[in-house]
């Protein structure tokens, strides 16, 4: 989410406006709700602050695919039997 930070200063002064005002009155709860919402906005802020240096961490220049030296080769198993297992049963568990 891209807000910038100067509306959401904004609205903060709005909230510490209506902050002063619960605190004249003594009302707890409009003080609780307002405390709440100023605390979420500095999160965003924060949370703004953290994702752009990230992006500048992710603008950082990415190495070029090196093929490797040696193309690799495909090898078929190595499977050995000997005279008599050919034509017999076995079982699995049998080692």
């Amino acid at each position: 989410m891209n807000i910038p930070a100067k509306q959401i200063c904004d609205h903060i002064d709005t909230q510490v406006s209506k902050l002063r005002k619960a605190v004249a009155d003594g009302d707890r709860v409009s003080m609780r709700e307002t405390t709440a919402v100023i605390e979420a906005y500095c999160q965003l802020l924060k949370g703004t602050a953290a994702q752009t240096q990230n992006q500048i961490a992710e603008a950082a220049p990415v190495k070029e695919y090196q093929a490797p030296e040696q193309p690799m080769t495909l090898q078929r198993p190595l499977v050995t039997h000997s005279e008599n297992e050919v034509g017999e049963k076995h079982n699995l568990l049998d080692f």
